[in-house]
């Protein structure tokens, strides 16, 4: 694992130093969030921004009116990222479900302009569930519930509308349903469209290469809207999860059943870095 993370960071500092950033001529990505809606974006917290995520997923909807169609259950992942320079950000959460902490790194390595056809961005992470009397005792060490991830977010915004990519690889923690970790190539697919310049819709699907996975892959539906100081993101999807290991890995609903999650991710957006104009 080390080899690979060494590897990957001696790659992502090779190809922006040969690359450069040339602020001029970037092209905005029609996705307007660091989440297309379950799965990681192209985008990145800007420089000493604090983004502040509150993500919600209500119960399955197929409960009618008698659970207020999920409003009765309910999980939540609430993340903070923090743009250190124009193309790093560090990122944290904490999940309800399993009470699951995760934390990763993403690091831009070229952005669309006018004269390069799309953005670039690595991410890597790793998430451990910390719930007791969970697990079997033999599987309840901290490695052996250890997760991590590497994905390539590739992202490309023609007008009002963008397509994104992100291929990568997952190692599992011990999967409680399965007896075991897994080793899985997976690949994110997203399209987004513009409808308006404070809103964009998004389609997204998640797709774990492993027979032993059981049930749908992830399919969400999301709404953006920039409402100014938050960024509001409504979602529909078979996936009730919101950190990496359990999105590609524990989806519990199906589109055809109608057993489906409303929910939210509310992102708002804190700038730490010193201003000396502040103190004039």
């Amino acid at each position: 694992m080390k080899k690979v993370m060494c590897f990957l960071l001696f790659q992502m500092f090779l190809i922006n130093t040969l690359l450069g950033q040339d602020e001029d001529n970037i092209v905005e990505n029609a996705f307007q969030g660091t989440r297309v809606v379950n799965g990681q974006s192209a985008n990145l917290a800007d420089d000493g921004d604090l983004l502040l995520l509150i993500q919600h997923r209500f119960g399955d909807i197929s409960g009618g009116l008698y659970e207020l169609f999920g409003l009765d259950v309910a999980s939540m992942r609430l993340g903070f990222e923090y743009g250190l320079g124009n193309n790093l950000n560090l990122g944290v959460g904490r999940s309800t479900w399993l009470k699951t902490y995760d934390a990763f790194a993403k690091y831009r390595l070229v952005q669309q302009k006018s004269d390069f056809p799309l953005s670039a961005v690595l991410s890597v992470g790793g998430s451990v569930p910390t719930i007791r009397d969970y697990f079997p005792e033999a599987s309840d060490n901290f490695s052996d519930k250890l997760s991590w991830n590497a994905q390539l977010h590739l992202s490309k915004t023609m007008g009002n509308f963008a397509l994104h990519l992100s291929p990568g690889f997952l190692e599992t923690g011990y999967i409680y349903g399965l007896g075991e970790n897994l080793s899985v190539f997976t690949l994110g697919t997203a399209a987004a469209v513009r409808i308006s310049k404070k809103v964009s819709a998004n389609l997204e699907y998640l797709v774990p290469f492993s027979s032993e996975i059981s049930g749908d892959n992830a399919l969400s539906l999301g709404v953006d809207i920039d409402t100014g100081g938050h960024l509001f993101q409504l979602v529909l999807s078979n996936n009730n999860r919101m950190y990496h290991q359990a999105v590609y890995t524990n989806s519990t609903g199906s589109w055809a059943d109608g057993n489906l999650y409303f929910g939210f991710n509310l992102i708002r957006e804190f700038n730490l870095k010193y201003d000396p104009l502040w103190t004039e």
